[in-house]
């Protein structure tokens, strides 16, 4: 056995013969996702910000995730990413109003939070009074945190969401009870975040995701950020933008990577700056 291995490793006709073993290798990481991306080709109707759920474990991780930056409990989280996971009515609304959207040919009538489970976990367990999203798209990411925002107001802890977005007909989804919790500010974001008066205690990028809009809006609202707020982007696999903004203002920086339970794209995740709780 010891010679057969020695003959693979040191001649070329060895490494030849290795070639189908490699192959196989390579075909069983790379097919599947093939496979799954001719499905969804026809089966889907969206053509941008894909929507997706997570594999289980994934979401075992985001509730670790969520609960290091927060400083609560694993089973504190958990509750959380239960809630947001059980909440039938949020799902069928959610349905129900992308049939009847007028986008409904380019939105597909499910409910699949992906990434967004976390959003929903954060409010939940930092009570933040202001929330802001910059690109709002559906509004899919807008609606879920206004439903975390009417649970933290029937424990006494009100808040509100403001989704921006340059596009005026953004953020369909946010329709009643969730608007009474959130709007769409409609505008370019830089021009809409100097424009706030209040302290901003959640803040989400995901508009413009080239590296100076990022960077611009990080340097925007950092002096309209209250002491220990959380700043999230949706780009953090792409660019070390938010990185830099933690660095340079003292803050810690984490990187949760997504993992979908079926979709082919393997998309990004959720890059948080943030303060140590105390």
């Amino acid at each position: 056995m010891r010679t057969v291995r020695n003959f693979v490793r040191s001649s070329w006709l060895g490494r030849l013969l290795l070639v189908p073993v490699r192959l196989k290798i390579a075909l069983g990481e790379t097919l599947l996702p093939v496979w799954r991306s001719v499905a969804w080709t026809f089966q889907s109707r969206e053509h941008h910000n894909f929507t997706y759920e997570l594999d289980a474990l994934n979401v075992r991780y985001l509730t670790s995730f969520v609960a290091v930056v927060t400083g609560q409990s694993y089973a504190t989280v958990e509750k959380y990413v239960r809630e947001i996971e059980q909440d039938s009515e949020l799902r069928d609304r959610i349905v129900r109003w992308s049939l009847q959207a007028k986008e409904k040919y380019v939105t597909d009538p499910e409910a699949r939070f992906g990434r967004r489970i976390g959003w929903y976990a954060f409010v939940r367990a930092t009570k933040p009074r202001l929330c802001v999203e910059t690109g709002t798209d559906k509004g899919l990411g807008t609606c879920v945190i206004a439903a975390a925002l009417m649970r933290n107001a029937q424990e006494g802890f009100p808040g509100k969401v403001l989704g921006m977005d340059l596009n005026p007909n953004a953020g369909f989804l946010l329709q009643p009870p969730y608007d009474q919790f959130g709007k769409l500010v409609v505008g370019d974001s830089h021009v809409s975040i100097q424009a706030l008066q209040e302290p901003v205690d959640f803040f989400i990028h995901d508009s413009d995701h080239t590296p100076e809009h990022e960077a611009a809006e990080f340097e925007l609202i950092e002096p309209k950020l209250a002491p220990n707020a959380l700043v999230l982007t949706d780009n953090a696999e792409k660019t070390d933008k938010l990185l830099a903004f933690a660095l340079k203002t003292g803050r810690q920086f984490l990187f949760f990577t997504e993992k979908s339970a079926s979709h082919w794209c393997q998309p990004g995740g959720i890059g948080v700056a943030y303060r140590q709780p105390k």
